[in-house]
């Protein structure tokens, strides 16, 4: 969450992994864009007033809608786990990078988190240091601006979501 310990009514950015076991509706979230990614599981379709609008059924597809739009989902039988971002829009704009490469890679420059869905990874930065990341792990990195960043280095088959996040210029929306 940015900032961290902000409440809800003050966050930026927040990020979520959660499951979801049974029919239901979201919550609505005004002026809050959200990103939902399928982990594991069934998937579900997600539908407004009746009518299906998206299938969350292939895993590491990331899913964009706003927050206001009023969604029921209906589970393809086994629960799911779903990761979810959130994003304030006025102050910032987010995106969900799905990366399987199995080498290293150069992070976007607004990379602020790394979530590994599957798989491990190690982050080098530029004196050596690694970190090294297994499935289900967070990273929180630093702000881009001005420093590099270091490099993500995925073994075969895993897959690293990371979020990032863009923040608008003072009073403008995206």
């Amino acid at each position: 969450m940015e900032p961290p310990q902000s409440d809800f009514a003050g966050f930026l950015w927040r990020v979520s992994v959660a499951d979801v076991g049974a029919d239901g509706a979201f919550s609505t979230f005004n002026g809050i864009d959200r990103t939902i990614v399928l982990l594991e599981g069934g998937g579900f379709g997600m539908y407004t007033d009746g009518e299906r609008v998206h299938d969350l059924a292939e895993c590491f597809v990331p899913h964009e809608f706003p927050g206001e739009q009023a969604i029921s989902v209906q589970l393809h039988g086994a629960p799911t786990l779903d990761f979810n971002l959130m994003v304030r829009r006025e102050r910032a704009s987010g995106k969900v990078l799905v990366l399987r490469e199995q080498n290293s890679r150069c992070l976007p420059a607004d990379t602020a988190l790394l979530y590994v869905a599957r798989g491990a990874a190690c982050l080098s930065d530029e004196s050596g240091l690694q970190q090294a990341l297994r499935c289900g792990e967070f990273a929180r990195l630093r702000d881009g601006r001005g420093a590099r960043l270091p490099d993500l280095l995925c073994t075969p088959g895993s897959v690293v979501l990371a979020v990032c996040i863009r923040p608008n210029p003072e009073g403008t929306q995206s």
